[in-house]
């Protein structure tokens, strides 16, 4: 067809309309059916849908970003209450698990995200403002950027449009900031700056300083195992003598002679 007979562009079939409408749909025979195969309901997400539970279609909110994992294999039984997504989407797959706890996946047609485990370090709110005193020790990314003068004085014309940084002055809560429960801290040697192990069982460091640190340890330690006994010592005879008991009245009487 080489000219354009007529403009088709409004032109809507009965079939089009009855689809979107959602005509002839019967309600389900009983609530809590099964619908994980069936359409998504247009009316839901406008909040116009009258059938409720009993409509044959899924109602799907816009909140579920993520695919259900269970529901991939079938296995899913919460059906439309279900937290995460029924549908078959690529962009919103969960993240595989071997891509971010080996960083390599071997499968050439896997289905789960692979995300870049750089990407989901969190930027260092210390080395931001100017400074942190973890330096390449950090657990957080540290990046350079040029700071704005403008920013700093007060007022940036440029607002975010600006290619130089405009830093935020607040910190973080340390409850924000800390490991969570459960998840091991790993010891850092203060020799060679490697983790895994203590200063003292370093084995880069030269001998007769580790020996040295060994004693200097060991010492510490019976000098406070010293200490306490001192402040514990012996118990008084006033309480000896009030343990209770027939022995206690025998000691109070060879007191009194």
């Amino acid at each position: 067809m080489e000219c354009l007979v007529a403009n088709v562009d409004n032109m809507r079939f009965d079939i089009e309309i009855a689809l979107d409408e959602q005509y002839g749909a019967l309600p389900l025979p009983f609530t809590g059916m099964d619908k994980s195969t069936a359409a998504v309901c247009q009316f839901y997400p406008r909040g116009t849908c009258v059938k409720g539970a009993s409509c044959p279609f899924r109602h799907v909110r816009g909140d579920r970003t993520i695919v259900c994992k269970h529901w991939l294999r079938g296995l899913c039984k919460k059906g439309d209450q279900c937290e995460f997504l029924h549908e078959y989407d690529m962009t919103k797959m969960p993240e595989c698990y071997f891509y971010s706890r080996f960083n390599a996946c071997h499968n050439k047609e896997c289905p789960f995200l692979h995300i870049d485990p750089e990407t989901k370090v969190r930027d260092c709110p210390w080395y931001d403002r100017g400074f942190c005193r973890h330096g390449p020790l950090c657990r957080h990314r540290h990046v350079r950027r040029v700071l704005c003068m403008a920013y700093l004085a007060g007022f940036c014309p440029e607002g975010p449009n600006c290619k130089f940084m405009h830093p935020r002055f607040e910190l973080p809560a340390v409850q924000d900031m800390q490991p969570k429960e459960g998840k091991k801290v790993m010891i850092t040697c203060h020799f060679c700056g490697e983790g895994g192990h203590k200063a003292i069982y370093c084995n880069k460091m030269p001998p007769d300083v580790r020996e040295a640190q060994v004693r200097q340890e060991i010492e510490g330690n019976s000098h406070a195992t010293h200490h306490m006994n001192t402040h514990n010592g012996p118990p008084p005879r006033a309480f000896l003598s009030h343990a209770g008991g027939s022995g206690s009245s025998t000691q109070n009487q060879n007191y009194r002679r």
